[in-house]
């Protein structure tokens, strides 16, 4: 198996899965306190920003940004690759609390 290929041409697909993950055991530890259609909204909510943050940092570190790293909030000035990694995670995830809020609502 070529990984190098794999990590090249499917790593978006990877992180899609990651986040899947990451959301479910957010959400197995939320249902503790609240229902479970809420505990998925946060466990996606916190995949995205988990995204939104390590792709922040790998920019600032790939422009060796000094601190404060206020200007790696311009989305538009990261790599291809960061923004691959980010923008498929957060529409996916993004869908999901989406579909979640309007079954909690009753707008489904």
């Amino acid at each position: 198996m070529d990984w190098n290929y794999i990590q090249e041409h499917w790593d978006w697909a990877g992180h899609i899965l990651e986040a899947l993950v990451m959301a479910a055991i957010v959400a197995l530890l939320m249902r503790i306190v609240v229902k479970s259609q809420l505990a998925l909204i946060v466990g996606f909510a916190f995949a995205a920003g988990h995204f939104h943050g390590r792709e922040k940092r790998d920019y600032e570190i790939a422009v060796a940004m000094p601190p404060p790293h206020l200007d790696a909030y311009y989305l538009w000035r990261w790599s291809w690759d960061q923004a691959t990694d980010f923008w498929p995670v957060a529409i996916i995830c993004f869908a999901f609390i989406l579909f979640l809020s309007m079954k909690v609502r009753g707008l489904k």
